[in-house]
């Protein structure tokens, strides 16, 4: 019986040379963290507090974030409980926030032990339910590398599914990006109040659009790390129904197996693989849902 070994680097395009590494943040409370291989930053108020990160499949990285501007000492718990299901974050992420003012007028962290070479893009949440008066709260976002700074803004009021999006960013020469986060342009709060409530990173190997950011969903692909089992299990949660194709790929690009291509409903469901008759080595799993691909390196042993 062969020994499996699974080393996962998800993909967001269809070629096999480009990587793609995902890691989640969840800014809030230390009462209401995120479960799973999420990286939950809870303090907000000490400047030079670090977090070891994790990717989304629980590896750790070698990358540290660490706070650089303080916010508000006290994370706050009023942002939304009823997420978009697009959006790649659970209710645990988009309900409480790090956030500001004008007397702290501007909060920020930095990445530091990225990879040189590597570009980095940033999806970012941030909700403020039922805010009195209802006005716009709108946060900017500006994120630095080795080249001029990029920016996005959202407006956090009863926001529910829109993200702020900054894409491709490169470190800078001591393998650094920086994140600022302060009221926006058009925000009219009286305070200025702006929020950060959870962000999504992508690592890759080359420059990503909106369209390329991964699946609307998650992956898991076990026995994992390793085991003696003959299958291997791929658990696909889909946030929105799909017309989903996972097919597996030999290094050379050879199509080995198609293993479904069928419409699904959004949820989640288990695809086993009987790879018995397989021969060890490196394969690609790429699983395509609505044009939208991912996918994972398999090395079978």
């Amino acid at each position: 019986m062969k020994k499996i070994t699974l080393f996962l680097l998800f993909i967001a395009l269809g070629s096999f040379c480009f990587g793609q590494e995902i890691t989640l943040f969840d800014f809030g409370q230390s009462t209401n963290t995120t479960a799973g291989n999420w990286n939950n930053v809870t303090d907000p108020g000490t400047v030079s507090s670090t977090t070891n990160l994790i990717d989304d499949m629980g590896v750790a990285t070698g990358e540290v974030l660490s706070l650089t501007d303080a916010f508000d000492p006290t994370p706050n718990s009023t942002g939304t409980v009823t997420p978009d299901p697009s959006l790649p974050f659970p209710v645990t992420a988009t309900e409480d926030n790090f956030y500001g003012d004008d007397t702290t007028p501007t909060g920020g962290f930095t990445l530091s032990g990225l990879e040189a070479g590597k570009y980095y893009s940033f999806q970012i949440f941030a909700s403020r339910e039922n805010p009195t008066p209802v006005d716009n709260r709108e946060t900017l976002y500006t994120i630095t590398g080795l080249a001029a700074p990029q920016t996005a803004t959202l407006n956090a009021t009863n926001n529910t599914a829109n993200v702020a999006t900054i894409l491709n960013v490169q470190p800078n020469g001591s393998n650094e990006i920086t994140i600022q986060v302060q009221k926006g342009p058009a925000n009219v709060n009286t305070n200025g109040f702006y929020y950060i409530g959870a962000m999504e990173m992508t690592k890759s190997d080359t420059t990503l659009s909106n369209k390329r950011i991964g699946i609307n969903g998650t992956v898991s692909v076990y026995p994992n790390p390793s085991s003696d089992s003959e299958f291997v299990k791929i658990n696909l949660n889909l946030n929105t129904a799909a017309r989903v194709k996972m097919d597996v790929y030999d290094i050379t690009g050879k199509l080995i197996k198609t293993l479904l291509n069928e419409e699904k409903s959004a949820g989640s469901f288990v695809q086993t693989w009987d790879r018995s008759n397989v021969a060890s080595g490196l394969y690609i799993l790429k699983i395509d849902a609505d044009g939208r691909n991912q996918n994972s390196k398999l090395i079978l042993k």
